[in-house]
């Protein structure tokens, strides 16, 4: 009987100590200025960009992608709203604002070890699979949030996403996602959809195509450290789900030209000066490397206790309680 109790306070307590909930965090959004507190459930980011990178002298396009190949990938965006906890945009007021003296923007960049475990057809079209790899932060595993009094950030160029004042770091550590580029009707097996590379608004790279899908990510991000003049009651052990839609063509936002990897910066769709065209006259074909408009979202888990964990600490009190006065008798 004695070892019963003592199992069943121990079990409620490490149920208790491992207990993860959704919380919200209360965030100062300019760091005591203008724009009052806020409850936040969900950071919702703008349509961004994403580009997966495959080791040097491999490829992730079509046909030379495979099962157990490993690569990274880079992501960055702006901050569209701050939501409550039942996702509903709260501001903040001057986010992204257009009055100089008091506007701001908040900005990520991500970067996270990826690998296949599934790959498309050779010629392009069908579904490809992947886990995000866990590990220590690292040039090739992190995930930034910024904050800038004079927003600057900008799609078509991909910079802009990492200046003035970092808020928050932390790194991946797991996840997985999938990719289905779209079967060409009428078309032999495998073939894809082909378009424009950007169909938002004027076509800023006439000369790229790209094949075309849907596909999305899920990871866990650790979050290492954090300002506390923006996140006022952010609980110890902070986590943060990372959820992003990926699409081909882009329809919402401009593919970027380049993309930081943690040190530097390095070409997506290129630009022709500093950074290169990385991913060819065919986005998902010609490779090297993958470009891939993205939506993504974060809530927060912090390591508190859930009402049914409170229930189990009860119970395991009270076992406990009992055992004391057997004990005792």
């Amino acid at each position: 009987m004695k070892k019963l109790l003592s199992i069943a306070v121990l079990a409620a307590l490490g149920a208790v100590s491992q207990a993860q909930a959704s919380v919200n965090v209360n965030i100062n959004p300019d760091a005591a200025g203008i724009d009052p507190t806020l409850s936040v459930g969900t950071l919702d980011w703008t349509v961004g960009n994403a580009l997966s990178v495959a080791a040097r002298g491999e490829s992730v396009a079509a046909g030379k992608a495979y099962v157990g190949q490993f690569f990274t990938t880079y992501a960055m965006a702006r901050l569209a709203s701050f939501n409550d906890g039942n996702g509903d945009p709260i501001g903040g007021l001057n986010l992204n604002g257009v009055t100089p003296a008091t506007n701001y923007e908040w900005t990520f960049v991500a970067g996270f070890r990826e690998q296949f475990t599934a790959v498309a057809a050779p010629a392009g079209a069908g579904t490809s699979a992947f886990d995000i790899l866990g590990g220590a932060a690292s040039a090739s595993n992190f995930f930034e949030i910024w904050f800038d009094p004079t927003p600057n950030s900008s799609n078509l160029t991909g910079k802009g996403f990492n200046d003035s004042i970092k808020i928050l770091s932390g790194h991946f550590t797991s996840g997985d996602g999938a990719f289905t580029a779209t079967q060409a009707a009428g078309a032999p097996a495998g073939t894809p959809v082909i378009g424009a590379l950007d169909e938002f608004g004027p076509n800023n790279y006439p000369t790229i195509n790209t094949i075309t899908g849907n596909g999305s990510t899920k990871g866990v991000i650790s979050v290492d450290s954090y300002d506390p003049l923006y996140f006022l009651s952010a609980p110890a052990a902070l986590t943060l789900n990372f959820t992003s839609q990926q699409k081909l063509a882009f329809d919402q936002t401009n593919p970027a030209a380049c993309f930081w990897t943690g040190s530097a910066y390095m070409g997506g769709a290129g630009n022709g000066t500093d950074c290169a065209n990385t991913i060819g006259a065919l986005n998902g074909v010609d490779g090297p490397n993958l470009q891939l408009q993205a939506d993504a979202s974060n809530s927060f888990n912090g390591r508190v206790p859930e009402p049914g964990s409170l229930a189990l600490l009860g119970l395991g009190f009270a076992a406990f309680g009992a055992l004391r006065r057997k004990v005792a008798a």
